[in-house]
């Protein structure tokens, strides 16, 4: 060291701290913070570099947690359930009518959406403290229900003074030949379903009870068998679907032998030309076990087309056909046929599986190049118990919505606190592409919310 160094006071301070050097500034501007020679002359400041720089790494932390859930939300999203399905945030069905209104037909006309359905005191299972006849207005009087809606959201049901179906035909109701062969209620008047007539008027075809002489065997006096169902038509007064509709003398299809005819669905195809499908009740007469047809030998439950007159109550000769049947995986029978053509050419024949009754029951369809056939099935199950939180669904109705798409309805086992398990009536919007169809959310939902999908 040399003589001056030694003599002269040293100016040089200790480096400041890691906290005085990134998060202070002098309280005096100097030219160099380094040589600020107190500490006590700086203070905290948010535009110091190392509070900006925490800022910006806190921000960046943020938004990589809403990242990550966002990418975890998408992933379930697109996730499938054990079923097949989609885990939506939405479920792409709801729940449209809360009381007992089952196998539901669609037809859609200027602005209005109409829904048939079977009797409303058809199949309502026990439940207890509930109480169908008290709590059921016009509980088993009306033959046919029938519901309306300009928006596919709320329905409103008709009243009894303008039920659509005033009578049956008189196949249906031979009282005085055979009173103990009349139901009551008329809780035996199944299916209805709708078509306009190139005459503007319309058509209803639905099943109900051959009220005839017994037809099968008696075993000490006792039938052997329930009285079969046979499928009629009646014709609209009016031009107007909600009718009234007049009845037919004579059924339109009564394969008694068979066990007899129920679930009508009619269809136009691109000719113009009017079908008419139904399901041969075979399990009706069958062995016994579920639904009648669980034992061995099971009865055939065919699904059957019927080519129709454009008065759309007379068959054409020689154009019955057979479209589909029961396999060993349908279980009891197949029924409930709804036949759809799609804008790319393709036919979809809708039926049901299982029991009515039981968790086993869902909705499955096949698909074919001609209406007539021949049908192949998918592979896939479209509807069934456990899907969305469904119970047995089944028994679709699907119209087109005059826009390009289609609807459907269904109903499926839920139970009513008041009226018991009744088969409520639910709707979606179908999508189909190519050979395959999937259900989707109608867009028209979001603007009533979410509360009543179930």
């Amino acid at each position: 060291m040399d003589q001056i160094s030694a003599l002269t006071p040293s100016t040089h301070q200790p480096r400041l701290s890691f906290f005085q050097r990134h998060f202070t500034k002098p309280v005096a501007p100097s030219a160099d913070p380094e040589k600020t020679r107190s500490a006590g002359d700086r203070r905290f400041s948010f535009a110091s570099k190392g509070f900006l720089i925490s800022i910006a790494a806190i921000v960046l932390m943020l938004f990589g947690i809403v990242a990550a859930a966002v990418v975890l939300i998408i992933g379930r999203n697109r996730a499938h359930r054990a079923d097949g399905f989609p885990l939506l945030q939405a479920k792409p069905v709801r729940l449209a009518i809360e009381g007992n209104f089952p196998d539901p037909a669609l037809y859609y006309e200027n602005g209005t959406w109409y829904a048939v359905a079977t009797n409303n005191a058809a199949g309502v299972l026990s439940l207890p403290g509930a109480n169908a006849t008290m709590n059921t207005v016009a509980f088993g009087q009306a033959n046919v229900q029938m519901a309306t809606s300009k928006d596919f959201v709320n329905w409103t049901l008709v009243d009894l003074a303008h039920q659509p179906l005033p009578e049956t035909g008189a196949w249906a109701q031979r009282r005085a030949k055979h009173p103990a062969n009349e139901p009551n209620p008329l809780s035996s008047t199944w299916a209805p379903a709708l078509i306009k007539r190139n005459d503007g008027r319309y058509v209803m075809y639905y099943a109900a009870t051959w009220t005839g002489e017994y037809p099968y065997e008696r075993i000490n006096g006792q039938w052997t068998h329930p009285q079969p169902h046979c499928v009629g038509a009646a014709v609209s007064h009016g031009f107007n679907p909600a009718g009234p509709y007049d009845p037919l003398a004579e059924p339109l299809a009564c394969p008694i032998k068979e066990g007899g005819a129920i679930d009508p669905e009619a269809i136009r195809d691109i000719d113009g030309s009017l079908w008419v499908t139904w399901k041969v009740d075979g399990n009706n007469i069958g062995p016994g076990g579920s639904c009648g047809n669980t034992f061995t030998p099971q009865a055939p439950t065919p699904i059957m087309i019927q080519k129709m007159e454009p008065d759309g109550v007379t068959p054409v000769k020689n154009t019955l056909a057979q479209i589909l049947d029961r396999t060993e995986a349908d279980g009891p029978l197949v029924e409930a046929p709804a036949l759809v053509r799609t804008h790319q050419g393709k036919y979809f024949l809708f039926f049901s599986s299982g029991c009515t009754r039981s968790p086993t029951y869902s909705v499955n369809y096949a698909v074919a190049n001609n209406i007539t056939g021949p049908y192949v099935r998918a592979n896939e199950t479209l509807l069934k118990t456990g899907t969305f939180g469904l119970e047995a669904p089944g028994s679709v109705g699907i119209a087109a919505d005059g826009a390009g798409g289609y609807r459907m309805a269904f109903h499926a086992r839920s139970p009513n606190e008041r009226i018991g398990r009744v088969r409520k009536m639910y709707t979606t919007t179908l999508l189909f592409s190519g050979d395959t169809v999937q259900l989707v959310f109608p867009k028209e939902w979001k603007a009533h919310g979410d509360k009543k999908h179930s």
